[in-house]
Formats: structure tokens, sequence, C-alpha cells
């Protein structure tokens, strides 16, 4: 796969081939010095995915340092994976994801600086990981990067990249979550990643919690916008002394009633303009998720593992939906697991919430009394 032709003409250069293409040009670059101290830089993606087909052990001994062209489709700031090993060492030793930005078009709420604090202060829960921030000692602009050093050098190098890619993709949600909740001190803050199917309707509901919760007497601004292929969204109470553990209690009811309603309930039973309001809004948004779980049953009956397809969109396109694509944000220990209401009779969690009814009219009244004890 990767083969190095070493010159034995001082007037001639050494060649780098990946599955017979040399590598030069727009292809990549190869250093060729004669020497086991060469190193390259592969542009190609297609090329680079070649690569990492081979283990870390079939790279030539010559190259002691390999740029990939890879991209991940979660972050802008990735798209290099540098392999390299000390001079000292026979095996590579560090498996690195290399960061680059564009001072002049960066249009964050937050700096480069605060960007990469944040790394290293989400990075104080990955000790067990064997990962680092390395960025140059005097600007940032010069190099930074993500550097693993455990990883099985008798695996193939994409085994290997589809670990440490989790882990990445898991830091820099933290990442973002810490510096947007910071930037935000007076808003609850909430990510969620919705299946792009019912995105429309899931985010629809969000909008409507604004009138939830000035029906019980609280009023609030929401903000929903797109980080990264989720869905931020923000609730900022309109007076300070709204308590923004209220609204979180009373987004965490509210993210759970659609998985709890029965529409039959409400047979016999009085309920208020806002009661009825809110009842319709939740049964649109189950009547949406009913459509797209049809429509995602009719596009795989020509699929040969048809019923395991469709038994997998069950369990995500339901009721749940809005708590599945909930990112809980590690960085806010306020928020409790479990929250006793209608005077303990009934506790809500973050999933299992199966085995009660939603009774709107007393959600109302138990919900209003709360705010106005406190």
């Amino acid at each position: 796969m990767l083969k190095v032709i070493v010159s034995e003409n001082e007037k001639s250069k050494s060649k780098l081939l990946v599955d017979g293409v040399t590598i030069t040009g727009d292809v990549g670059h190869f250093s060729s010095n004669g020497t086991e101290n060469e190193w390259a830089r592969i542009k190609d993606y297609n090329l680079s995915k070649k690569i990492t087909e081979a283990t870390f052990k079939e790279i030539p001994k010559e190259i002691s340092s390999i740029y990939l062209y890879y991209p991940l489709d979660f972050t802008e700031y990735i798209k290099e994976i540098q392999l390299w090993r000390d001079l000292n060492e026979t095996e590579f030793t560090e498996l690195k994801f290399e960061f680059s930005w564009d001072f002049e078009k960066w249009k964050k709420p937050f700096s480069i600086e605060e960007f990469a604090g944040a790394i290293k202060e989400i990075l104080l829960d990955y000790k067990g990981e064997a990962v680092e921030w390395m960025e140059d000692s005097e600007f940032l602009s010069n190099g930074c990067d993500l550097t693993f050093h455990d990883f099985d050098r008798n695996e193939k190098i994409k085994v290997e990249l589809e670990k440490k890619i989790i882990i990445v993709k898991e830091i820099l949600e933290k990442v973002d979550r810490l510096l947007i909740t910071d930037s935000r001190k007076g808003s609850v803050v909430n990510f969620f990643d919705f299946p792009e199917h019912v995105r429309v309707p899931c985010e629809q509901y969000l909008v409507y919690f604004s009138e939830f919760l000035k029906n019980i007497g609280i009023d609030v601004t929401t903000d929903i916008s797109h980080q990264a292929g989720r869905v931020l969204f923000s609730v900022t109470p309109v007076s300070k002394r709204t308590a923004l553990q209220q609204i979180r209690e009373a987004l965490n009811v509210y993210l759970q009633l659609p998985n709890n309603f029965v529409s039959s309930d409400l047979i016999n039973v009085h309920m208020k303009p806002e009661e009825q309001q809110l009842a319709a809004n939740i049964q649109h948004l189950q009547g949406q998720l009913m459509l797209a779980n049809a429509i995602m049953q009719t596009q795989n009956e020509t699929m040969q593992n048809q019923r395991v397809m469709i038994e997998q969109q069950r369990q995500i396109i339901d009721a749940t939906i809005l708590q599945q694509s909930l990112l809980k944000d590690s960085t806010n220990n306020d928020s409790p697991d479990k929250e006793e209401i209608l005077g303990g009779t009934i506790s809500l969690t973050n999933l299992d919430v199966k085995g009660f009814q939603v009774n709107i009219p007393n959600i109302y009244r138990w919900l209003r009394e709360k705010v106005r004890k406190e």
C-alpha cells in the first residue's frame, strides 16, 4: 500500500507511492532527504482513507511523520490528522488531530484563546484517555492539536481513528456547551440533536415553551439557533428575580409531556383555553412524529432488513424524541436527574417516564403554585 522508493542517485529524490500513486503536486508532498527522517503530507482524501486501511506498523520505517487529509463532519476546525514517531522510537508514539482556523474570518461569540482555554478545562475529565492539548507557546495560529498517546500500534489506523474521533466529538460538544453557557449566564441553555426528518416539528414544540411558561406566570424570551448541526435552545427570563431552576424544572416537565399524553384522557375534562392550546401542541407533535414514522416505514419496505430497520426507527421516532435528543450539559450540575412533581406523587426522570398519564390542568396548577411559593 505505502512504499518508499529510495533513490540511489544523489541527483534524484526518493519517492512515496500509495497504491502506485506517486505523492507529489496536488496529491501531496513527500520530503525526500534520503534518510529515515522523512515526512509526508497527503492532500487527497481517498488516498488518505486508503492509508488508514494499513496498520501503524505497516507505515514505512523511513517516514517519521505523515499528515492525512481527513476532515471531520462535525467540526470545521479539524482537516488533518498526523501520525508521528519519535526519532529514537521504532513505533508511532502520537496520533494528532490538527486544528486550524482563519483569524480574519472568525465569527464565533468567543475568542480562539477562550476556545483553547475551554478545551484545557474539559480535558481535566479525560486524564484516563492519555490525551492532551498541544499549542504553540507564542501564537495559537502556529498550530494546535489534540494528541493521543495511547493507541494499538498493531491495529489498523482507521480502527484507532474511529475510537479517538468519538472522544474528540464528545470533547468538542462539551467545549461548545461550556462556552455558550458561559456567554449566556442569565439563561437556561440546552442542546438537542434531532434527527433531520423530525427536526422542524420538534423545534416548533420548543418555540411553544415560552407560552407554556407565560401561562404559569413566568415571562421569558427564547432563542433557537444551530451549532454544528445541533439545535441550541436558550430561555432567558424577563425578570432577574425569576430563578433559572424554576425554568429548568418547567422545561423538564414540558419535554416529557408528549411521551405521556393520551388524548382520550381529555374526554369530559374541563380545560381553559391555554390548557387546550397545550394539548393541541402536543397532539400536533405526536401527529408529525407518527407521519415521519410512517414515511420511514414505507421507504424501508424494499430493504432486505425491513423489519429490523422499522423497529430501529420506531425506537427513535416516537414521543420520547425530545428527551432522547437532549444533550445533557455535564458542566451544569444544578439540574437534578429526578424531579418530583405534584407534591411528590409523580417522579419525572430524564428518560424512563412510563407509567403515568398527563393531567394538564393539574400540572398547570402545580407549576403555578410552585412559582408563587418561590
